[in-house]
């Protein structure tokens, strides 16, 4: 791959003033804050997202027209230096997702969400990840200790050394507890760590293992992990604002109760792990224990949403990463409760059939199936991920194999979802000695054209039609099998 480097000199920074070069449009000037001292919040945190004085309504102003797209272009405050961005002409197929830094600051790797991955000054090219091995989107990117190779993970876990990494084991399925979102390497590299958005910790090579968070206690998805220096230990962060500390990780505060400009998105921690940097979606930095504020991204003139922060090895600086936005789906926004971008699939065993499948074909997908859940069982788990914020804004309901559903019963569903952008069904397939199936069907088939927004994935049609993908029980297909792929297809075709 070329080098794709950009002339220095686009963004400047340093102590927090910012000067940008005559590459970039003067809008962007009023989008980089550079006060070193922000608004203050917490004790013992600043934050800064644009606004000195932000009206009394907690409103943003509206975002002006003209401003231009800086997704791909990390944004460096303090000592962090500019070395490129991905150039528009690259051909990304993909968001930009993740970046690492080189041991000494002086480079880092940009990856995107299909593999493709970019390299800026003194950081070396070592390999692109492969399609062939697909488990879902790329989500996050490490480096080795020395800088000489990296790791990439994607949602479903799989995990893909270059360089001098080295590869110490996957994640494991059986122990799913939603998507993986973050890694983190030790700092010798025999290990890392990845987690789960429930906040389930898989441990490899040297990677000491800790209790993971509780569901009940996250405010919102878990999205980042970070380890401490020596290695014993690691924060998680929640897209709430929500640190947990394990090890000899010391917690210095959190955000739980600021104004959120977006929601946090990543953390970073200061050299000596005496504190860290939490980062919204907006571009709002909030700083802990020894970490300095540096500056901040405004989100109200901005476009694109920060997805990723990296601090700079004197820990003086930092890098917020911005992406491109999700694609548009012509679908009103979410309401509280639910996750912009994410998709919720709850279902049972029929769906756990298909959930590589769904998790390989589907961005930002979070399985729930468990066997023998019934109808009731589901609105309860949807109403207690709501309740969390950690409901994706698009759900996807595969129930009925295992009782009846009245229409009654898809009215309180449906009242639980209340505020989803769009709420996919799935209708069931199943032999004529269960007594239900029929009726499941005309329940779903009678109640989703009810709702504008919403979709019917006709599932029971394909697999009269197809009787071959399914054992013996005439319920089941197996897992990675024709029908599971064919199942997970229609599902995206409804999204």
């Amino acid at each position: 791959m070329a080098d794709n480097r950009v002339p220095a000199g686009r963004w400047r920074a340093r102590a927090g003033r910012i000067s940008i070069g005559v590459a970039v449009a003067v809008g962007v000037a009023a989008a980089l804050v550079g006060s070193a001292a922000g608004t203050s919040g917490r004790p013992g945190s600043e934050r800064a997202d644009g606004l000195d004085n932000p009206s009394a309504s907690g409103q943003f102003p509206r975002t002006p027209a003209g401003v231009p797209d800086v997704a791909g272009e990390p944004i460096p405050f303090g000592t962090a230096r500019y070395l490129g961005r991905v150039p528009k002409q690259a051909g990304v197929g993909s968001a930009v997702v993740a970046m690492a830094t080189t041991p000494d600051g002086r480079g880092y790797w940009l990856v995107a969400s299909d593999g493709a991955v970019f390299r800026y000054g003194d950081a070396r090219y070592y390999g692109p990840w492969s399609r062939r091995q697909r488990h879902g989107d790329i989500v996050a990117m490490a480096a080795a200790p020395d800088g000489g190779g990296y790791w990439l993970v994607s949602s479903g876990g799989a995990v893909f050394k270059y360089g001098d990494a080295r590869f110490y084991g996957p994640w494991s399925g059986r122990q799913r507890h939603g998507d993986i979102v973050a890694m983190a390497a030790t700092p010798d590299g025999g290990g890392y760590w990845l987690v789960s958005s429930g906040g389930a910790v898989f441990r490899y090579g040297n990677a000491r293992s800790y209790p993971a968070a509780s569901p009940r206690h996250l405010r919102g998805r878990i999205v980042d992990i970070v380890a401490t220096p020596d290695g014993g230990g690691y924060w998680l962060v929640s897209s709430g604002g929500a640190v947990f500390k394990y090890g000899d990780a010391r917690s210095y505060g959190s955000p739980t109760h600021e104004r959120l400009d977006g929601r946090i998105v990543a953390m970073a921690a200061t050299p000596d792990g005496g504190g860290y940097w939490l980062v919204s979606s907006g571009g709002a930095v909030f700083k802990y224990g020894d970490a300095r504020f540096y500056g901040a991204a405004s989100s109200f003139i901005r476009r694109n949403p920060i997805v990723a922060v990296a601090a700079t090895p004197d820990g003086h600086g930092y890098w917020l990463l911005p992406t491109s936005p999700p694609p548009p789906l012509g679908l009103p926004a979410p309401g509280p409760g639910f996750v912009a971008g994410h998709v919720t699939a709850i279902g049972d065993s029929v769906m756990l059939d298909a959930q590589p499948d769904l998790v390989a074909d589907i961005a930002g997908i979070d399985v729930e199936a468990a066997v023998s859940r019934q109808w009731g069982e589901g609105m309860a788990l949807a109403q207690q991920l709501k309740s969390e914020d950690r409901l994706g804004a698009i759900v996807v309901i595969d129930l009925g194999t295992n009782g009846p559903v009245t229409p009654t019963m898809f009215t309180q569903m449906m009242n639980v979802l209340a505020g989803a952008s769009r709420v996919v069904f799935v209708t069931v397939h199943l032999p004529p000695s269960y007594s239900w199936w029929q009726s499941v069907n005309e329940t779903l088939e009678q109640g989703v054209p009810k709702y504008p927004r919403d979709r019917l994935a006709d599932f029971n049609k394909l697999a009269d039609e197809n009787p071959q993908w399914f054992g013996p029980d005439g319920v089941h297909m197996p897992i990675g099998g024709t029908g599971a792929q064919a199942m997970a297809k229609l599902i995206k075709s409804q999204i």
